[in-house]
């Protein structure tokens, strides 16, 4: 999940909020995990051996189990799920930073591949020279959240993240109001409602669920929660819907394929509903209720109008002052296709030209035309638009520099 805004808007003390009792459980974690270190130290020392002798069946050194971190590596984010089978979440207050760590270290950074695994619930395995031990976790469980700022997310949406589909299974929160709150004062003396407390009993209890493993330990039996009959006929019937949209698709450009990681999403969030009801007292935990598939529903619908606006910003931005250079590499009725790679010449991406394609079309005073699926036709708002090039700009053209687009006329919005 990414939190987007501008700086100063608010973005990180909700995460502070949230993940204060899994905080305050790893806290007490670290505390259990010292102890148990001063009591193998003393036992070790009992023992006339060194700190190194950790083979001992008697003598198991501790290992630290917590479920949140920031800074990391691969191997490390490995190391961390292996201690804690139940799950870990990378939480980072701006998530660019976690992207651009795939950068800092050599060519064999795989974070990315593995949390595109995870996310499929595929086992991950880490073999290094490092590692005394090769480690293997069959079913791995890794979140992501974090916070970026509405100006940087042209560097989030990057290339290689879209190709391998590692955004599409990200859930967008972008408030449509991007203005900074006031900070109102209040009577100290009014009784507050004590909303700490709550979701802290609430994530507590959901905590202490146990965690069985097999007799080795190193892997988890899961407990299933199966739909009810009557939440899965509308699981079912919301997802065909979504499946009957990919399939009248013709062209394979233009379909978007993150509407085709919709559904493990929806499912996800449905247990999320289902297991916080159980934890405040208002459900059952033997199976998925239709309540818990809506409300799961109706959040999905919220963050896809949510990543529609976060591409529309960026797209926006993208087109800027292209989009007259790109009309002009057009002929006045054109294809998609064409369009696509006069895009290419002026640097504007397939799905920039496609946003740009449906929006020049759907304006009040359109300066495109779809005739049909796929074709378009310049309007009279732009037909008078001519390319004033000089010498020296056609000479600049030829060295790769942009000509710039001049139109003769505009219309009466635009003067």
């Amino acid at each position: 999940m990414m939190l987007v805004g501008r700086p100063g808007l608010g973005k990180t003390p909700p995460l502070s909020f949230l993940y204060r009792p899994i905080h305050e459980q790893d806290d007490r974690m670290f505390e259990q995990y010292l102890q148990e270190c001063d009591k193998f130290e003393r036992a070790l020392a009992a023992a006339g051996k060194n700190k190194d002798a950790n083979d001992s069946p008697l003598l198991k050194k501790p290992q630290l189990v917590t479920t949140v971190i920031s800074d990391f590596t691969p191997e490390a984010l490995m190391h961390v799920h292996q201690h804690n089978l139940r799950g870990v979440v990378i939480e980072v207050d701006e998530i660019l930073a976690m992207f651009n760590s795939v950068k800092r270290y050599n060519s064999k950074n795989n974070l990315i591949e593995d949390l595109l695994s995870a996310y499929s619930g595929r086992p991950l395995k880490s073999v290094r020279k490092s590692e005394a031990r090769p480690i293997l976790i069959r079913q791995p469980c890794i979140n992501v959240i974090g916070s970026v700022q509405t100006n940087l997310l042209p560097e989030v949406f990057r290339n290689e993240y879209k190709a391998n589909g590692l955004l599409d299974r990200f859930l967008f929160v972008y408030p449509k109001d991007q203005r900074i709150s006031k900070w109102q004062r209040t009577d100290r003396d009014m009784p507050r409602p004590d909303t700490m407390g709550q979701w802290r009993m609430i994530l507590n209890r959901i905590l202490n669920l146990p965690c069985p493993t097999n007799e080795n330990g190193n892997t988890v039996c899961s407990l299933v929660l199966n739909l009810a009959e009557d939440a899965e006929a509308y699981f079912y019937d919301w997802y065909n819907g979504i499946i009957d949209t990919v399939n009248a698709v013709e062209n394979d450009a233009e379909v978007d394929s993150r509407k085709t990681k919709l559904d493990g999403n929806a499912a996800r969030l449905s247990l999320v509903f289902q297991i916080l009801k159980w934890a405040a007292g208002e459900g059952y935990m033997q199976y998925i209720d239709l309540d818990s598939v809506k409300a799961a529903i109706r959040m999905i619908d919220y963050y896809e109008d949510t990543y529609q606006r976060v591409l529309e910003s960026i797209v926006s931005a993208g087109i800027g002052d292209n989009k007259e250079a790109w009309l002009s590499l057009l002929g006045d009725t054109f294809t998609a296709g064409e369009s696509v790679i006069a895009g290419r010449k002026v640097e504007l991406s397939r799905r920039t030209v496609y946003y740009a394609l449906d929006k020049l079309s759907r304006e009040p005073n359109p300066v495109l035309e779809k005739l049909h699926h796929g074709t378009y036709r310049k309007t009279s708002a732009i037909a008078s638009c001519t390319i004033a090039l000089s010498s020296e700009g056609k000479a600049a053209e030829q060295a790769g520099q942009s000509a710039k687009v001049q139109c003769a006329t505009y219309n009466t919005d635009e003067r």
